[in-house]
């Protein structure tokens, strides 16, 4: 069974946020979340796209590392996008991963997973809990 949920956009998400925020958003392969937190480094773009002073400042990869941490590299500086990045990152912590909907569960994945679901990622998510049963039951938990 593969994996419904993979970290990472597809083209046509980011291919939307590069025509919406050009070069400003890294490419394909260095946003490595899952589709339910699209509106949020959506939201993130939008907001460091209209800082007046960014013409310095890149950010290099958006990823996620373990349930609800969101992870985001830049270079340089710009006023404002600390609060930026810190507000992202309080939503991330409070939205799931596959939906975009509250959160409310951590779902372990270890390697019991991999009996079942061998193409099924390793790694905590933090889900709804409508996603959390969902994904609790493909992957034979």
């Amino acid at each position: 069974m593969m994996d419904r949920f993979p970290k990472g956009f597809d083209p046509v998400q980011h291919g939307l946020l590069r025509t919406l925020y050009g070069d400003f958003v890294p490419l394909l392969e260095s946003i490595r979340v899952r589709a339910g937190w699209y509106g949020i480094v959506d939201e993130m773009f939008a907001r460091l796209g209209r800082l007046r002073n960014r013409r310095d400042f890149r950010v290099l990869s958006v990823a996620t590392r373990g349930a609800g941490n969101l992870v985001v590299e830049t270079k340089g500086n710009a006023s404002d996008v600390p609060d930026i990045i810190h507000e992202a990152h309080e939503a991330a912590y409070r939205t799931c991963e596959h939906c975009g909907q509250p959160s409310r569960l951590v779902v372990k994945v270890g390697l019991e997973a991999l009996l079942s679901s061998p193409d099924i990622e390793l790694g905590d998510r933090l889900l709804c809990v409508d996603c959390a049963d969902e994904f609790m039951t493909e992957i034979g938990l």
